[in-house]
């Protein structure tokens, strides 16, 4: 009986040992912005970090060096190889990322999507991103109140087609400011290019001369925007509202290159979509979708 007893405790400790263990458990996160030295998907990772640190967790961040799906794919699929136990990501294309995260999907590993989507979220665990539509329209509001009276033409400096983010940012403004009465121009395309966007916005400036405002997408766009007005001498008389105020984007304010700055939670973006993913691996709730505001 005594022998029974002391199997018994064995095996009791053991368990415990093991369950111990198994709440001990060291998740393994893996983040993939959509490019490198980036301020707002540098806040995102922060949010990110934040929440790991908190449940004990690590996080591999492996960014491409340009926005596009050529350069983000390859690292997809050597994190996938690593076999993270979830995947936070800001796809780069809604298009053509869903296969490569339908196969880490299909192998067990949780992915969250982040600021940008795919058309075909279902293989997510979650979503999180802003409502860009509505900060569209708040970016349009701004620049319909500091043009007043004055009518003109507008353009938009995009990222690139198909990334979920900036299309509905586009998508909101244009409603919005054609409401207004501006005239609005077709949007251009910069690649997140500050050079492209500044031969954009010079081009736009001869064959528009009447051009009274410019919505930037995205903050190396307005970088390139701010250039081409100063080199044409129209710097006073053309108001850009931009997105996502980093550093420059802070700078550009206080010397008045820049009306206006709609500004997005970068950080609270990381930190739900970090949450999500360690409640998908802890078998806890976990929210489909998840939009957080702008200011």
């Amino acid at each position: 009986m005594k022998l029974t007893h002391q199997l018994l405790s064995s095996a009791a400790l053991v368990m415990g040992l093991a369950a111990a263990s198994a709440a001990q458990a060291e998740y393994k996160l893996a983040f993939i912005p959509g490019v490198g030295g980036d301020a707002y998907y540098g806040s995102v990772q922060c949010g990110i970090e934040a929440v790991a640190k908190a449940k004990g967790a690590v996080v591999d961040t492996q960014a491409p060096k340009s926005f596009d799906p050529a350069a983000q794919i390859p690292i997809l699929e050597a994190m996938i190889a690593k076999k993270p136990d979830a995947i936070v990501i800001a796809p780069t294309d809604s298009k053509a990322l869903f296969a490569p995260l339908k196969k880490a999907a299909d192998q067990g590993i949780k992915v969250v999507l982040v600021d940008t989507t795919l058309e075909d979220p279902s293989i997510a665990v979650s979503e999180v991103s802003s409502d860009n539509v509505e900060a569209g329209k708040v970016a349009a509001a701004e620049l319909a109140k500091i043009l007043g009276d004055k009518k003109g033409s507008v353009l938009t400096v995009n990222l690139s087609p198909g990334v979920t983010t900036t299309d509905d940012r586009e998508k909101g403004f244009a409603e919005a400011i054609k409401v207004a009465g501006q005239n609005y121009l077709p949007q251009q395309f910069s690649n997140n290019s500050v050079q492209k966007a500044d031969q954009i916005v010079s081009a736009t400036l001869l064959s528009n001369p009447d051009l009274a405002g410019i919505f930037s997408t995205a903050a190396f766009n307005t970088e390139g925007a701010v250039a081409a007005l100063r080199a044409a001498g129209r710097n006073k008389d053309v108001m850009i509202v931009g997105f996502n105020a980093n550093p420059p984007g802070i700078d550009q304010l206080k010397k008045g290159q820049v009306f206006a700055q709609v500004v997005l939670k970068p950080y609270d973006e990381g930190k739900f979509a970090g949450e999500q993913a360690l409640n998908a691996l802890e078998g806890k709730p976990v929210e489909k979708q998840i939009l957080t505001g702008s200011i």
